[in-house]
C-alpha cells in the first residue's frame, strides 16, 4: 500500500482488505450511465424546507406524504412539538425544484443522494436511503422519450435486452405518470421458473411450470416511478409549461442492487456490518475489477437527438465512444468538484485496507455523555426530529464519530476481526436564527427575496469524513486518513498537539488547514471506550471536507 500523504510504502491498517460500500458504488454505477448521456449530477440539502420537498412539487398540506407516519419534522429550536418549517427529505425531488430554479431549459440532470421516511427497518424498509432520480427539460418530450430513455438504463444496470414496462399510476408531481416494472432477470418475463430437467417418465409434458421465485411468476419486478412533470411543478421553477416539456424518474439505489444481485434483506445492506461490502466480490479493492456495464441491445438511442439528450451524447453507436465516455468520468465529466474528490477519497481510504461504512444519522444524549461532553458543548446543540424513529435517539448528528463507533462495535461483538472503518457524511449545524422559512405561493416562480428567505432558513449541512480503528499505533493510522484526504484535496495539512473530547490527552492532534482547525484525531480516552463498549486503543478521525475544499478553493485564486 501507498500512504497518500508521503508518497511512500505504508502498512494498511489490520486487514489489507477495504471497499467502499456496495450502495455508494451502485449509485456512482447509475450515475454514470447519465452522465455519458450528458447530464449532470445535482445534489441539495437532506434538510430541507417543506416548500421545495412538497408544495413546489405539487404536494399541498393534505397530501398523504406530508403526514407525520411518512415524513420527519424537525422540531423548531425556540419551541418543542413545534414544527420548524424544516423537513428530512422523504425523496430526492427537491434537488429538481433545485435545478429547475437555478438554470434555464434545456436541462438534463440526475440526482443522487440519500431520503428519509419513518420506516422501521425490515426486510424491505429503512428509515435512512438512497435514491437517483432523472430529470430533462427541453422542447417537445414526451412519454415515448422517457421510455426509451428508462429501457436504456435499465439495459445498462441490469444487462444487454433488459427492458422496462409502465404501469399507469398517480404522482402529484408529474402527469401522466407511471410506476416503473423492470423485467425480470431471472425468468425473462416468462414468470415461470426455468425447468432444465427432463420430464419423469409418464409424467405430463405440458404440466405447469413452477412461478418463478424472484418475480413471484409476474415476469416483472416494480423498480420506480415516473412521468411527465407536471405543469404546475414547472411554473413554480420558472419553466414555461406552454413551451417546454419536462420527464423525470427515480429509483432506490439499495432496491437496485437488492435486484440486481438477488438480496432479500434490506438490513443486510444497512446495518453497518462490515461482511456485506467485503463479501461482494465485484466492489472489493484488491479483487477482479468491477464487471463493465453491460450496454443496451441493439443499440438504440435514449432520447432524440433534438430533445433530451443532443447528438453527440446520444447512446454509443460509434466504435470508440465508450472509451471517450470513460475518459470523462476519469476526468470528472459531469461530477463537480467536490463530488469528485469525494469518489477519490472513497478509493483511496478502500485502497488503504479501510471499510466504508454508512450509518444513520439519529444520535441520543447518551452518546454525548459517553463522549465526555460539557453541558455547553456546541456538539450537544442538535437538531431535534418531532416524530423520531425511536424516543432514544431523537435528534440529528453534529459529528459523524457516534454512528461509526457504534458500527464498530458492532463488529468487534459479531466476531469481525479488527475493522478499520469509515464514513463520508453529512452533519447538521443548527441555525443560528430558528426564523421558519417562507412559503411562497406553488403557482409561480418565487421571488429572488424569498428563495434568498427560503435558503438562509435552511441549517449549515457541511461534509464530513470520519475513520474509526483498533489496535497498536490506530491512532498514527487515523491521523494518515486525514492525510489521505488533505493530499487528494491539495490541502497542505498541519497537526498540533490539543485537548478535545472524546479523545485522550497527549495522543490527541488538531487537524488545521490555512491556520483553521476542520477537525481532531488520535486515541480515544478510557471513559469513552468503556461507556461504549469497545477496547482500549481505540482511535477515531473526523474532519471538516466542506470546509477545507473552501480553503483550497481560495488558497488557488
Amino acid at each position: 500500500m501507498r500512504s497518500a500523504s508521503s508518497g511512500r510504502a505504508g502498512s494498511a491498517p489490520h486487514d489489507s482488505r477495504g471497499a467502499r460500500h456496495p450502495v455508494t458504488v451502485m449509485a456512482e454505477q447509475m450515475t454514470d450511465v447519465f452522465l455519458d448521456l450528458g447530464y449532470r449530477v445535482a445534489e441539495g440539502p437532506e434538510v430541507e424546507a417543506e416548500w421545495f420537498s412538497f408544495d413546489a412539487l405539487n404536494m399541498d398540506d393534505r397530501h398523504p406524504s406530508r403526514a407525520p407516519e411518512r415524513t420527519f419534522y424537525v422540531e423548531h429550536p425556540s419551541a418543542p412539538g413545534r414544527r420548524s418549517g424544516l423537513v428530512l427529505r422523504t425523496h430526492t425531488s427537491p434537488v429538481q425544484v433545485r435545478a429547475m430554479l437555478g438554470t434555464p431549459p434545456p436541462l438534463r440532470v440526475v440526482c443522487t443522494g440519500r431520503a428519509y421516511r419513518p420506516d422501521p427497518a425490515d426486510a424491505t424498509h429503512s428509515p435512512v436511503f438512497h435514491q437517483v432520480e432523472g430529470l430533462a427539460v427541453d422542447l417537445g418530450l414526451t412519454m415515448v422519450d422517457l421510455k426509451k430513455t428508462l429501457d436504456h438504463f435499465a439495459a445498462s444496470v441490469f444487462g444487454g435486452g433488459t427492458v422496462t414496462r409502465l404501469r399507469t399510476h398517480r404522482f402529484a408531481y408529474t402527469d401522466p405518470s407511471a410506476e416503473v416494472d423492470v423485467e425480470c432477470a431471472v425468468c425473462r418475463g416468462t414468470g415461470a421458473e426455468d425447468r432444465a430437467e427432463v420430464p419423469r417418465e409418464g409424467a405430463a409434458g405440458d404440466a405447469p411450470a413452477d412461478p418463478c421465485g424472484t418475480c413471484g411468476g409476474e415476469g416483472w419486478i416494480e423498480w420506480g416511478g415516473c412521468g411527465m412533470v407536471h405543469p404546475r411543478v414547472l411554473a413554480a421553477c420558472g419553466v414555461d409549461p406552454h413551451r417546454y416539456g419536462a420527464f423525470a424518474f427515480g429509483m432506490g439505489v439499495e432496491r437496485t442492487l437488492m435486484l440486481r444481485h438477488g438480496l432479500k434483506d434490506m438490513r443486510d445492506v444497512v446495518d453497518g456490518d462490515v461482511r456485506f461490502p467485503l463479501g461482494m466480490d465485484e466492489f472489493a479493492p484488491g479483487r477482479p475489477r468491477p464487471r463493465p456495464l453491460p450496454r443496451a441491445t441493439p443499440p438504440t438511442r435514449a432520447v432524440p437527438a433534438a430533445r433530451a439528450v443532443p447528438d453527440m451524447e446520444t447512446i454509443p453507436l460509434a466504435r470508440g465512444h465508450a472509451a471517450r465516455a470513460a475518459r470523462r468520468r476519469e476526468a470528472g465529466g459531469g461530477l463537480t468538484r467536490s463530488q469528485n474528490l469525494r469518489r477519490r477519497i472513497g478509493h483511496a481510504l478502500a485502497g488503504a485496507g479501510y471499510v466504508e461504512t454508512p450509518c444513520f444519522p439519529f444520535v441520543c444524549d447518551a452518546a454525548w455523555d459517553a463522549f465526555g461532553l460539557a453541558p455547553d458543548d456546541p456538539r450537544r446543540a442538535a437538531l431535534t426530529l418531532t416524530n423520531p424513529i425511536s424516543p432514544r435517539e431523537p435528534s440529528l448528528r453534529t459529528t459523524l464519530l457516534p454512528g461509526l463507533l457504534a458500527a464498530l462495535g458492532l463488529n468487534l461483538t459479531r466476531g469481525n476481526p479488527a475493522p478499520a472503518l469509515f464514513e463520508q457524511g453529512t452533519v447538521f449545524v443548527p441555525p443560528a436564527s430558528g426564523d421558519l422559512p417562507p412559503v411562497p405561493r406553488a403557482d409561480r416562480r418565487p421571488t429572488d427575496d424569498q428563495l434568498d428567505a427560503l435558503n438562509t432558513a435552511i441549517p449549515a449541512q457541511p461534509r464530513h469524513l470520519a475513520a474509526a480503528l483498533t489496535g497498536e499505533s490506530s491512532w498514527a493510522r487515523a491521523v494518515d486518513a486525514a492525510r489521505t484526504a488533505a493530499h487528494i484535496m491539495g490541502a497542505g495539512l498541519v497537526t498540533r498537539p490539543t485537548e478535545y473530547a472524546p479523545w485522550l490527552p497527549g495522543r490527541c492532534l488538531e487537524l488545521l488547514v490555512g491556520g483553521a482547525v476542520l477537525g481532531h484525531a488520535g486515541e480515544l480516552r478510557a471513559g469513552t471506550v468503556q461507556a461504549l463498549g469497545l477496547p482500549p486503543r481505540t482511535s477515531a478521525m473526523e474532519i471538516d471536507l466542506t470546509a477545507m475544499e473552501h480553503l483550497t478553493d481560495l488558497g488557488s485564486r
